[in-house]
């Protein structure tokens, strides 16, 4: 099945040789989002972790819109994060972002590029008629 990169000024930059979103048939595979603000190029200064992943899921919001789809078409996730003490934050902002019929995930406590602290990647079909 052939897949299509796709392509769009509002999505996050790659900071890396890869895609962003892969579009395979209606399914979006998104690569993982760090909670880096686009427009600084830093993570949010001030709010600590909890800004930071919620910066990231903002990203990966983000993200979603350019390529035609939302949150609520989310199907999976992943959640790579550096620190264990970090659960409870993360669950709650995940049961925020995703509050009913959240998708399946994925979390793991990993060492991070550039000393970020969480990064989500995600699967999500296209609305229907897209």
């Amino acid at each position: 099945m052939a897949h299509d990169v796709v392509t769009s000024p509002e999505l996050p930059p790659a900071l890396g040789p890869y895609s962003p979103v892969v579009r395979v048939g209606e399914l979006l595979f998104l690569s993982a989002q760090t909670g880096v603000d686009p427009a600084t190029g830093s993570v949010p200064e001030a709010g600590g972790f909890e800004a930071e992943c919620r910066q990231a899921f903002a990203n990966l919001e983000q993200a979603l819109r350019a390529s035609g789809s939302d949150l609520r078409h989310v199907v999976k996730t992943m959640i790579l994060y550096a620190d264990l003490a970090d659960l409870p934050v993360v669950n709650k902002v995940y049961a925020e972002t995703f509050p009913t019929d959240p998708p399946a995930r994925t979390a793991a406590i990993v060492g991070l590029a550039g000393d970020r602290r969480i990064a989500v990647d995600g699967v999500a079909a296209l609305p229907d008629g897209t």
